[in-house]
């Protein structure tokens, strides 16, 4: 039986006799004490609508050329939330999946620490509501969808190993 990456490559080849190319994203899961910030996407965006997730988007050729992949997260955080992130990003994860038209796309998860700036929303087509909550909290919301609690379970592993680590 084939693995499911697989599955996903064969469904992207097929879709298309060109040489497919990934869209890039980015995600972060910024943390300001216990909490985490999330996004409620706008119901009448394209991709997950409604879904709780971390503030992110794709990579822009203006964020290149060193860094992209951190400068391209930082500015998403900062466009859809107000929120300006430290430095200092830890990779988390990279995956690859298809949004619903088939687009291939690869996805790298960063925990940022909060540096400044209050939760407000510059696009609602884009964005909904931007809040600060608990993993616990994010994990038992409906909004959250399932595909992003592994996520949010392997930053908060994180988030408390860093907690551990930190010097009294």
């Amino acid at each position: 039986m084939p693995s499911t990456s697989l599955v996903l490559i064969e469904k992207i080849q097929a879709m298309s006799d060109e040489r497919m190319t990934f869209i890039v994203a980015t995600q972060c899961a910024v943390v300001r004490g216990e909490r985490f910030l999330v996004i409620v996407r706008a119901h009448g965006i394209k991709d997950a609508p409604g879904a709780m997730v971390f503030p992110g988007g794709k990579v822009e050729v203006e964020d290149g050329p060193a860094e992209v992949l951190e400068t391209a997260v930082r500015r998403e955080v900062l466009e859809e939330t107000g929120i300006s992130v430290t430095s200092d990003l830890e990779y988390v994860r990279s995956l690859f999946y298809a949004l619903d038209d088939g687009s291939p796309v690869v996805d790298t998860l960063f925990l940022g620490m909060y540096l400044e700036g209050e939760p407000h929303i510059a696009d609602t087509d884009e964005v909904a509501e931007a809040i600060w909550m608990t993993a616990d909290e994010i994990l038992a919301h409906d909004k959250t969808p399932d595909w992003n609690r592994p996520d949010v379970l392997l930053v908060e592993a994180l988030r408390r190993r860093r907690t551990r680590l930190r010097p009294c």
